[in-house]
């Protein structure tokens, strides 16, 4: 993929104005997301194509609404300040009435019956819609702060899902009022921008509302593309690959939809080598950018090429030291690849740019929980949680910490938290199902395991878990069925004899020499033989590479070969006799 002078020149107007619309709705995020995107493209020869400052600063083109915007001017620079000084009933209250039956919305009259270019004239003053949006998302803010203060500490009596956002219900009612009105008063006055769209999207979802939440962030990002919070809500409403086929139907082939594509195909743990090239082609349109080198790591990392996944991190933090945003996922990482000194090495280096982030907190967390100090991980895993309590990944590592420790209740209560939050993450559910074994529930734990399989249905690990679960239940021919998964699985990640193909195959070894067991358990000698012969020529085949073999491998093609061979030999004598 690549674009044309013009196409560059044209998604760089596009992306400039992104970070003016987002920063004057405090979208912070979303500001953020695109001016490092429009930082990303590559350096062309602007010339004659310069866009004005008044175009820069001014993307409305909407004249009622440019009128209204410029003649609020000094209320609206007063709540975006109160907002940004984080008073967002201060900041709500420049523009909204006490009670909802004082509310005027900025709908447009017949001209016959208004002044001052079509904008109505009345006691009660008319606003545009950005500042509309700015005052009802400092609401719903406002809104979230006194949830997070009446839930007060993490995992608290308090902190059990009764407690919800108390604007929810009014915000909903005055976006319905707003939405009837712009229907049925005015249907000439031409399309809404999106935004408010965006944040009824945004109510719905809190309320969990979906379905209906996605309809509307569908109808934002038609209207307005480049708001990276709603493909982000949209993106976490996505519930599995075929509602994501659904979902893109929906949408027009824009870039952004492309990009969108990618991000949730990610979340989502549809991953391919497709799903990399994909990333490749964007990253030819945006050669420095740090978020198509995130997505890019991610999916390696989900793929559990941890390597490729440590290197790429590696890079984009050579690349900006400053850069927190992926950094606890490269903590995952290096956790998984036991490398405390270089995971030293990024915490110090977090808590230098900034101690108090949440992504800071779990790096060091992770560092703890590898140095086996879990209740110093607890203090930091739970530190993130007070910062930010939505940040669903220190839910699930607070989980594991508490497993660790055996205080299984406590890692359920957060287990459960962080699948609330992201229903994609099939680690929770992971542990979820571990805690449930270790509370001998085998039912719960089956149910839990099924759900993770569900989302990473390629995933060895996650069938070898469900067939042990199984066996402990007696249930020894869907346990069966689960080892044979878990073997397809293991010859879906192998192509021939070298590196990390040949871990796959030690572990494909020991699948099958688990399963000739389970068979002979069952007294299906036959089977059991046939799967032992299958295991005894892998480890035969294994063995002739013995040299490229990491010890771990080779320890366990050296155990299982005698094994195997004295079992055939054992089974032969019986059958003989």
């Amino acid at each position: 993929m690549s674009l044309s002078q013009a196409g560059v020149l044209q998604l760089r107007s596009m992306l400039r104005q992104a970070v003016i619309s987002c920063s004057e709705r405090c979208q912070y995020q979303s500001t953020k997301w695109a001016a490092e995107l429009l930082d990303a493209l590559p350096d062309v020869d602007l010339g004659t194509e310069l866009t004005s400052s008044t175009e820069i600063f001014s993307p409305q083109i909407d004249p009622v609404e440019l009128r209204l915007e410029q003649n609020e001017l000094p209320e609206y620079l007063m709540a975006k300040a109160f907002f940004d000084c984080h008073e967002p009933q201060r900041c709500a209250a420049v523009f909204l009435p006490r009670t909802s039956s004082e509310h005027r919305f900025p709908m447009r009259k017949n001209p016959n019956n208004a002044t001052h270019g079509n904008v109505p004239t009345s006691k009660c003053k008319v606003i545009s819609q950005r500042a509309l949006f700015l005052a009802w998302y400092a609401l719903l803010m406002a809104g979230e702060k006194e949830k997070v203060e009446e839930l007060n500490q993490v995992l608290g009596p308090s902190d059990t899902g009764a407690i919800v956002n108390k604007q929810l219900a009014p915000l909903r009612h005055m976006l319905d009022t707003w939405f009837n009105q712009a229907q049925q008063e005015t249907p000439e006055h031409g399309p809404s921008q999106g935004w408010l769209e965006y944040l009824y999207g945004l109510v719905l979802a809190k309320d969990k509302n979906y379905d209906l939440a996605i309809s509307w962030l569908l109808k934002s990002v038609s209207l307005y593309p480049w708001n990276w919070g709603a493909w982000q809500e949209l993106t976490s409403l996505v519930r599995d690959g075929e509602h994501l086929n659904w979902v893109q139907s929906q949408l027009k082939p824009t870039i952004m939809a492309f990009i969108f594509s990618v991000h949730c195909r990610q979340e989502l743990h549809l991953l391919s080598t497709s799903l990399v090239s994909e990333i490749s082609q964007l990253q030819s349109i945006f050669p420095r950018s740090l978020f198509l080198g995130g997505q890019r790591a991610l999916v390696f990392y989900r793929m559990k090429d941890l390597h490729e996944a440590s290197s790429l991190f590696s890079k984009m933090l050579g690349s900006d030291p400053r850069n927190l945003d992926f950094l606890d996922h490269y903590s995952n990482v290096l956790y998984t690849l036991g490398s405390r000194e270089r995971l030293a090495f990024v915490a110090q280096l977090a808590s230098t740019v900034d101690h108090y982030r949440p992504e800071t907190c779990c790096v060091i967390g992770n560092y703890y929980s590898l140095s086996s100090r879990h209740e110093d991980a607890i203090i930091h895993f739970r530190r993130a949680l007070i910062l930010d309590r939505n940040f669903s990944s220190a839910w699930t590592l607070l989980g594991h910490e508490y497993l660790k420790l055996q205080n299984t209740h406590a890692a359920i209560e957060s287990y459960r938290h962080a699948v609330d939050l992201n229903s994609k993450d099939y680690r929770a559910f992971v542990g979820l199902g571990q805690a449930y074994e270790v509370l001998e529930k085998p039912t719960f734990s089956l149910y839990y395991y099924r759900r993770a399989v569900a989302l990473r249905p390629g995933d060895t690990d996650l069938w070898q878990m469900m067939a042990t679960c199984l066996i402990s239940m007696s249930r020894i021919p869907q346990a069966i069925d689960a080892l044979k998964k878990a073997i397809v699985c293991t010859r879906c990640h192998t192509g021939n004899h070298s590196g990390d193909d040949l871990d796959t195959i030690c572990r494909r070894i020991e699948l099958l020499f688990q399963l000739a067991n389970i068979y002979e358990e069952s007294q299906n000698r036959q089977e059991a033989i046939r799967y032992l012969k299958i295991c005894l020529e892998e480890s035969i085949a294994v063995q002739r590479n013995v040299d490229i073999i990491n010890e771990s491998p080779k320890r366990i093609v050296t155990s299982i070969l005698p094994r195997a061979r004295l079992l055939l030999a054992q089974w032969a004598t019986v059958d003989s006799d």
